[in-house]
């Protein structure tokens, strides 16, 4: 797929199962939407504590613990052995725990409904009442908190 095209709707392609206000996004957008999920990847693999930083971290965060879910009911063998060796607790695999934990709020999955679209929009009245942020595409790279941003120079993944 060229990266200025629109996304596609199709199994396994990553940019496709993002709400459908993101699928006309430019390559600029989605090579900052790829460096969310490496930014939690590398926060995982350093042992930090894993939070969404940005709406493109929580909306990441949000598809890659409905994989894990979707892992755990439709490959549980792979699982059992990806996770061999790890200590246990008893909270594994709680789902619902889970996103208590991780997210603050779940605005961003609204996104996903159809019957809200406009929602995005910091006009919109739901948006405005409810007091979202960052929720339009081109905000999905700005800090929640600006004190906790990422460092703007830290480049991005070469394939």
């Amino acid at each position: 797929m060229q990266t200025d095209q629109p996304a596609q709707r199709s199994a396994g392609a990553l940019f496709g199962s993002l709400p459908r206000v993101t699928w006309h996004q430019d390559g600029d957008w989605r090579r900052q939407m790829a460096r969310a999920f490496d930014d939690l990847a590398a926060d995982c693999s350093l042992g930090a504590e894993v939070e969404p930083r940005s709406t493109g971290e929580e909306m990441a965060l949000h598809l890659g613990t409905a994989r894990a879910q979707d892992l755990t009911r439709n490959r549980p063998r792979l699982v059992r052995d990806t996770v061999a060796g790890l200590p246990e607790d008893r909270a594994d695999f709680d789902w619902d725990a889970c996103s208590d934990v991780l997210f603050q709020d779940h605005d961003v999955l609204m996104l996903f409904d159809h019957s809200l679209d406009g929602i995005e929009q910091s006009d919109n009245g739901v948006h405005q009442s409810l007091g979202m942020v960052n929720l339009a595409p081109h905000d999905w790279v700005a800090a929640f908190d600006p004190d906790q941003a990422r460092d703007r120079d830290r480049g991005f993944r070469h394939t």
